[in-house]
């Protein structure tokens, strides 16, 4: 009970920081906007707490995947409008629900990533560093909003110290939970089979642990071939969202060579995908085996789209980048600035999404 109530403190802490930053980010936009004449034809802080990708869970945790008007919204794995639809059922609020949930399990996310950073380093300040930043990275700020990355989050880290527990029950359906909550979710099949190969080869359990991610995913998968028309039918609506998969490498050249003829969505978003992949180096370098085969992968599929928008958020499911950051930055100087420039960097790209110019 001692270390979970460390756990919970560190969690706390940079959880009430980072969202006084984001409540900042707020204010900023509704003073700004409520002074602008003509006002903005499009305001997504005008949706609150669920903008963006958020009226979409809303909408479908009230109306379903069947509803005409939410034609496309297949490519939304159901598990968080379900809960959303559950626990919204009080007073038919499911966005209420869905912001509630979200911010909650922000907190537990928190205090998976700081145990699982004690396994690696066995120690506490860099297990408190970890924390920080990834309250402070700056897309994480959709874990205040009404998005699904915080009940991911938890799912993947919970699949990770259960499995690093021998705990092979538990790790099967917070695998399969999580194949229905994200499509990458898939890739916890690789850190599972390294696992289960190293402690446990025998065990029934941690053989099907290896398949329980890629299960949940196919029974979404399955309800769409019966009730959407075809399997593929949340693949087709994500791929005329992001585009076709590419090749990564041509990919970041071409998002660099766009970047400095003046794009500068594609000149963020290429940086960012640089920084992620040091990072990912980093990981193979300092981190154990099983966090480094979910996270390479993790990190080449971020920049193997045609379009990046999103990138930046869809890295906070590729956790393990965080702990390399905390690593890296571990010296006085570094130590000073990095959460002082994400602090900065959050508050930023909030009020950046809040007025429609970022896409998270």
């Amino acid at each position: 009970m001692r270390s979970w109530k460390r756990d919970f403190i560190a969690s706390a802490t940079s959880w009430t920081e980072a969202r006084l930053y984001v409540a900042t980010a707020y204010i900023a936009t509704w003073a700004i906007l409520d002074r602008l004449e003509p006002p903005p034809a499009f305001s997504p802080i005008d949706d609150g707490l669920i903008p963006w990708d958020g009226t979409w869970y809303r909408d479908l945790a009230m109306d379903g995947y069947d509803s005409p008007a939410l034609e496309g919204g297949v490519r939304f794995f159901p598990l968080w409008p379900l809960l959303g639809r559950v626990f919204g059922a009080v007073g038919d609020r499911p966005d209420i629900a869905l912001v509630v949930l979200a911010n909650l399990l922000a907190l537990v996310a928190g205090m998976f990533l700081y145990r699982i950073t004690l396994q690696e380093t066995g120690d506490h300040g860099t297990a408190r560093r970890t924390v920080r930043l990834f309250a402070l990275f700056p897309p994480a700020f959709v874990l205040v909003l009404g998005y699904s990355e915080a009940l991911y989050l938890c799912l993947a880290m919970g699949f990770f110290l259960t499995a690093r527990a021998r705990r092979w029950g538990a790790t099967v359906v917070l695998g399969f939970l999580a194949g229905l909550t994200r499509p990458v979710a898939g890739l916890l099949a690789f850190p599972a089979a390294v696992l289960a190969w190293r402690n446990d080869r025998r065990s029934p359990a941690a053989l099907l642990s290896v398949v329980s991610a890629p299960l949940g995913t196919l029974t979404f998968l399955v309800w769409a071939e019966r009730e959407q028309g075809g399997w593929r039918a949340p693949i087709d609506a994500q791929r005329e969202l992001r585009g076709e998969v590419t090749e990564p490498v041509s990919r970041l050249v071409r998002g660099l060579t766009d970047g400095l003829r003046g794009d500068e969505g594609e000149l963020f978003h290429t940086i960012a995908a640089l920084v992620f992949i040091g990072l990912a180096v980093h990981v193979v370098r300092r981190l154990s085996v099983d966090l480094w085969v979910y996270t390479v992968p993790s990190t080449l599929m971020l920049v193997a789209a045609d379009n990046l928008n999103s990138m930046e958020r869809y890295a906070l499911s590729a956790f393990p980048l965080v702990i390399a950051a905390a690593l890296i930055s571990r010296n006085e100087r570094l130590e000073r600035w990095v959460p002082t420039a994400s602090a900065v960097g959050l508050t930023m790209v909030t009020t950046l999404a809040l007025n429609g110019v970022y896409v998270p």
